[in-house]
């Protein structure tokens, strides 16, 4: 091996351990404790909902159980130091997941609430300019609240569903295409 080679591959290992030592340094309960803040902000900010928070933090109590076991000689081997980062790290990767999977209490859905609002508008313009009678105005105004009512019903154990949204999406359509006809029918208000 030439002298250059064995210079580049000793400066490699010593940034590699440079490297790697502040990640071995920072204790497990660290760790944990940095995790466990993660789930809290992500219920208090509506990202998590109940059951992903609840199956995170089962993730998060096995791996303290796992280090208790593992610390009960008094010792913790490099095989079990390694198996419990693993651990760790698969327990962050889990977090950061749930916490970006738009489940969450406070999902955003601009777009139902947008659409919302412009259906009520399109019915106040109708009964403004006449072409809704004050009887349709009403039972288009009962479909806007049944949707809403719905989405409510949707997100109140914590999630919204590919499938809940697209149900709403076909609710929503269903009373725009009401709304165009019934604005553009015959009857008129008097």
């Amino acid at each position: 091996m030439t002298r250059h080679r064995t210079f580049v591959l000793t400066g490699s290992l010593i940034l590699g351990l440079g490297l790697v030592a502040p990640a071995l340094a920072q204790s497990v309960d660290d760790r944990l404790s940095n995790q466990a803040g993660r789930i809290s902000e992500g219920i208090r900010g509506g990202s998590l909902t109940a059951r992903e928070s609840a199956r995170l933090e089962r993730e998060e109590s096995a791996i303290a159980r796992k280090e208790q076991r593992f610390l009960a000689d008094g010792n913790l081997s490099p095989w079990e130091r390694r198996r419990l980062m693993r651990d760790e790290e698969r327990a962050s990767r889990d977090i950061w997941r749930e916490r970006h999977d738009n489940q969450g209490t406070m999902a955003p859905t601009p777009w139902v609430d947008g659409r919302l609002q412009n259906e009520q508008r399109r019915i106040d313009a109708g009964v403004g300019d006449g072409s809704l009678t004050a009887r349709e105005a009403r039972r288009l105004q009962a479909g806007e609240n049944r949707i809403a009512a719905e989405e409510q019903r949707f997100k109140s154990d914590g999630t919204f569903t590919p499938r809940e949204r697209q149900k709403t999406i076909h609710d929503e359509n269903r009373l725009s295409r009401q709304i165009y006809r019934q604005r553009h029918d015959d009857q008129r208000r008097r």
